[in-house]
């Protein structure tokens, strides 16, 4: 039988072990420099992801617009489908698909190989979906109209031969149709949900870089 000693010895070092591997309480000081330290790194993540964008943007020089949007995102991807700019369609007003390859743009049922519309408009170049947002039927038929009041006097427009839905060709934003549509069109449109007539079309920069063609994805 144990000692009275003994078990004092036992529940003294018990005591000692058990503050041994107690975590000392936070202080106010400890506490904010872990809070400085997190918002540090954040700050560092966020720098890496600034400079990683401008690294992607430079030296690439935007085609067919003046000027991109502010704020936009600048994500530059190689256009696979094209080798140069020699190779991007060349004709006036004649809207034609271009294959990118990228996931971004791919669908397997619809669009697998990430295909965009391309078309040249008194000299600039402008880039857009495939297939009309109102419709979903690809655009490779569409009109490019000229511009009116509703672009300024400015922007070309885009009329899709099948719905007549009609776009502002360089910002996508929907404005009144230019035709009426047909009988097989206005029944397609009626399929669709209201929202559907008020989405506008994508719009994508495209850039050059030493004689590839780039194009600028969300």
């Amino acid at each position: 039988m144990p000692s009275t000693r003994s078990i004092a010895l036992i529940a003294c070092v018990g005591l000692m072990s058990a503050e041994a591997f107690s975590p000392a309480p936070l202080n106010t000081r400890t506490m904010s420099s872990i809070s400085t330290s997190l918002s540090m790194a954040a700050r560092r993540k966020s720098l890496r992801k600034t400079v990683a964008a401008d690294g992607n943007s430079r030296g690439v020089t935007p085609m067919g617009k003046d000027t991109m949007e502010t704020g936009k995102k600048t994500n530059w991807q190689p256009v696979q489908g094209i080798a140069s700019m020699t190779d991007l369609p060349q004709d006036e007003n004649k809207v034609q698909l271009v294959e990118t390859m990228a996931k971004q743009l791919s669908d397997r049922g619809t669009n697998p190989k990430g295909a965009v519309s391309v078309v040249n408009y008194e000299g600039k170049t402008y880039c857009f979906a495939s297939s009309c947002t109102r419709c979903q039927i690809p655009l490779a038929k569409a009109k490019v109209l000229p511009p009116n009041d509703e672009t300024k006097g400015v922007n070309p427009r885009l009329c899709c031969d099948f719905c007549k839905a009609t776009y502002n060709i360089r910002t996508g934003e929907r404005v009144e149709n230019a035709e009426k549509a047909g009988l097989a069109g206005g029944i397609v449109v009626n399929l669709f949900s209201k929202e559907s007539d008020k989405k506008p079309l994508p719009i994508y920069d495209l850039g050059e870089k030493n004689g590839q063609v780039l194009i600028n994805l969300p």
